[in-house]
This record gives structure tokens, sequence and C-alpha cells, in this order.
């Protein structure tokens, strides 16, 4: 990958003005040459102005005498029409490259390192225990390997942690003053409704689409009328379908790292990425990259290090015991993390597993039906 226009244009842009009878001819000669110009205006009949980079500004000589037009500049931008204005201050030049290489060189260094939330082990210790896992000040972030230092520091470290049992919410336990409604929050076949304070609006066996109001924040008379708006409370449960569906095959493609890891650099210039080093083309890697930015003349720069971790694509068979294991653990935590972790006082009415076959694998799809709490508080008027 090449330097892009962005890096091009930061270090010099010239904004040109033509003048003479042949000016369109001019700017045709440009592109048929691959002379890059953009931002060309008419300025008046006979005169343009447009820009380009200062590689390209000598290309232009022959072009004007061709067209017989005048080319004068009329703005200079860039890191080299800056040097250019101190070239004979040498010690300014010598000021920005000592800046430039210290602001690179210290970003890559760890200053300092700040412990927090510990109670049972001491700042020292644990500071101590990342020194001998290979974290500690001073030490450069090149070829820095947090998963290493984390596993070495976990068997270095020992912590008794106590367990406090989170203990969710329920939004309509919580006292309201305005008048509002209880809503379904999902939708299901309502299998039990309470209304504590409201009408209730729902029965069960009833099918709620999630928005739909279960107790209603009216006070009615015999006569069917509003005697007083109150806000709602209750609650309603229902019956939600889930369903998991996925394919897994006897022979899969899988990564294997082979342990060979490669650091590099690059520069990205407003969001455009510029690997300065190429990698192996015949190789595979995973890409981590880290970056500390700064702007020059309004130009977003930051200086990159790619971490790369070299694998590689290997064919791995299953037997079938081998893919009943996979499924069955999968569709276990898929139950325990994706429906049970996310609803309120739930618990499982039925599970229907179906098993297809398919060219090389087995399509699996379970549904689950899940009985669970619903129903939120919305004020009137919102």
């Amino acid at each position: 990958m090449g330097l892009t226009d962005n890096i091009q244009s930061l270090t010099g842009v010239v904004t040109v003005q033509i003048e003479g009878f042949f000016t369109e001819r001019f700017i045709n000669l440009c592109k048929i040459n691959n002379i890059k110009i953009w931002d060309v205006r008419n300025i008046v009949k006979g005169v343009m102005r447009f820009k380009i980079n200062i590689k390209d500004f000598k290309k232009l000589r022959k072009i004007s005498k061709k067209t017989k037009c005048k080319v004068l500049i009329k703005e200079k931008k860039g890191v080299y029409f800056t040097l250019f204005k101190y070239r004979k201050r040498k010690i300014v030049f010598v000021l920005l490259f000592l800046v430039l290489i210290f602001s690179i060189s210290f970003s890559t260094f760890v200053w300092n390192i700040e412990v927090i939330g510990n109670e049972t082990i001491s700042k020292e210790e644990i500071i101590d225990n990342l020194k001998e896992s290979g974290l500690f000040i001073g030490k450069s972030k090149i070829g820095l390997d947090k998963k290493d230092i984390v596993n070495n520091f976990r068997t270095k470290s020992r912590a008794i942690i106590k367990v406090v049992e989170k203990t969710r919410i329920d939004e309509n336990n919580v006292q309201k003053i305005n008048p509002g409604d209880i809503v379904a929050t999902k939708s299901g076949v309502i299998t039990k409704i309470v209304a504590e304070k409201g009408t209730s609006k729902c029965k069960v066996m009833d099918y709620v689409e999630k928005g739909n109001v279960l107790v209603e924040g009216n006070v009615y008379s015999r006569d069917n009328e509003i005697m007083e708006e109150v806000p709602a409370k209750g609650y309603a449960m229902i019956d939600s379908i889930y369903t998991f569906e996925k394919e897994y095959l006897f022979t899969k493609t899988e990564k294997k790292y082979t342990g060979k890891k490669r650091t590099t650099f690059g520069i990205t210039v407003d969001s455009k990425e510029n690997m300065l080093n190429y990698l192996n083309k015949s190789k595979k890697y995973d890409i981590t990259k880290q970056s500390k930015s700064i702007r020059i003349f309004g130009k977003s720069i930051s200086f990159d290090i790619f971490k790369c971790d070299e694998y590689e694509d290997i064919t791995v068979d299953y037997t079938k015991d081998e893919l009943n294991y996979i499924i069955d653990k999968e569709i276990n935590e898929y139950l325990q993390n994706n429906i049970l972790n996310n609803c309120i006082n739930s618990n499982v009415v039925d599970i229907t597993k179906n098993e297809y076959e398919i060219e090389n694998g087995i399509k699996i799809k379970v549904e689950y039906v899940i009985n669970e709490k619903i129903g939120e508080f919305v004020e009137r008027g919102t």
C-alpha cells in the first residue's frame, strides 16, 4: 500500500490561477497527462483556479506553453513550504525532529501503572507481581503481549472474592406518582395477569403484542365512567417463544496459530490507513492495532503499531458424537445466557428440538417456550 493522496497533500499543495483564451483546453490536457487537480473554479471568463500537489506543479510548464496560458501561484500550503520558509534556521529543523522522535518514543513506553479496586491485596504486591509477569514502568509497549501478562499475573496472584448476588429491580414495585399504564414489554399469550392498581385490559389466554396496555391507569364507576386517573400497577405472565437455529458441519476450517508474532508500523491520515512495511502475502494474520494520534496542519494523523499473530487454516473432522456434544453445549449456553438471564421470573415450559440432515452436517432448530413476567409503567403524555 503506497502513500495516499492525503499524505501527498500534507507535504505541499498549491492553489494555481491560469489566465488565457484556452483555459478549458488547459484543464483537459491536465487530465490527459494524469495530472491530478481538484477544486476547479471558473473565476471570470478566461480565468480559472484549481489546486495541485507540489510534485505535479512543474508538469504544468509544457501545458502552459501549448495553450499560451499564464500560470500564477495564489496560495501555498503544506510542510514543504513551512520547512522552506525556515530553511536557514537549522535549529528549527533539529527541534522539530527531536520533538517528533520523543513524542513517538515516549508513547511506546509504559510511564504509569495505576491500581484501583484492590481490597485484599496491597498495591505494592500487585505491582511486584506485574513486574515479574513482564509489565513495569519503562517497559516498551512494542511486542507487549497482554494475554501472556494477564495469564502470568493470574498464576502469581490470589484473591478471595465475595460474590453478592444482584437482584433485578422490578420497576412496577417502584412507587409512581403521575397517571400512567402498564404496557407489555414483549409479545405472547397471557397465562396470568395481576392488576394491583388500575383496570385490567386483558385476560388469560389473550395474545398481546409488545406495547399493548395490560393494566390501564383508570378507575371506573359502575356506569363505566372514569372516576379517577391513577398510576397503574401490575404485571402479566406470558408464554414467549425463543428460537435457536444453527448449522453444524462434520468437516470445517479453523484457525491454528503458529506462535509466530510480528510487529509492524504504519501511519493513518484522516482515517486512511497506510502500513509502512508489508506482511508476507502468503501468510495469514490476526491483526490488532494501537495508535497515537496528533493533528498537523488541520490533518488528523496517527502513528500505528500493528501486532500480527500468524495462523494457518486447518481442516478439522468431527464424529457424530463430538458434534452432538458441541450442539448440546451451545444449546444450553443459549438458553442460559440469551434467555433465562434476560427474562424476569422466568421458567422453561417446553423445549422442542428438531434435527435435519444437510450436506456434510446437521441443522439444528430448537424452540423454547418460556413463561416470563412482563409489564412496564409508561407515564401518560410521554
